[in-house]
């Protein structure tokens, strides 16, 4: 059985108390997360993503020119070649694998 002292307690506090104390937190937050962005302890997922895409643009850029840098003998560059086509499956594969175990969307 509530006791006088708590509902008079209860009576004081206006309702709106709860949805203003949820909107200052919402607002620190906020701040919190700005902060960190501008330490730079945070970063725009699509910056990451767009970085990724030219680091692995580059990678796979070089790596398909190797036969021409390595060899002028038609059969040595095959051979690199066929290399340079299961290195780029491994690295596919893994990266394939390391987005379902995170639940990424498949790619369209």
């Amino acid at each position: 059985m509530p006791t006088l002292r708590y509902l008079r307690r209860e009576r004081q506090q206006p309702p709106r108390t709860e949805a203003d104390a949820a909107h200052v937190a919402v607002k620190t937050e906020m701040l919190k997360l700005r902060l960190m962005e501008k330490k730079h302890e945070l970063v725009r997922r699509a910056a990451v993503d767009e970085l990724i895409d030219q680091i692995a643009g580059t990678v796979l850029t070089h790596l398909s020119g190797m036969s021409a840098r390595c060899s002028r003998d038609m059969v040595v560059r095959r051979n690199i070649d066929a290399v340079v086509i299961q290195i780029r499956r491994e690295i596919s594969e893994a990266c394939s694998k390391m987005a379902d175990e995170c639940n990424e969307p498949p790619l369209d």
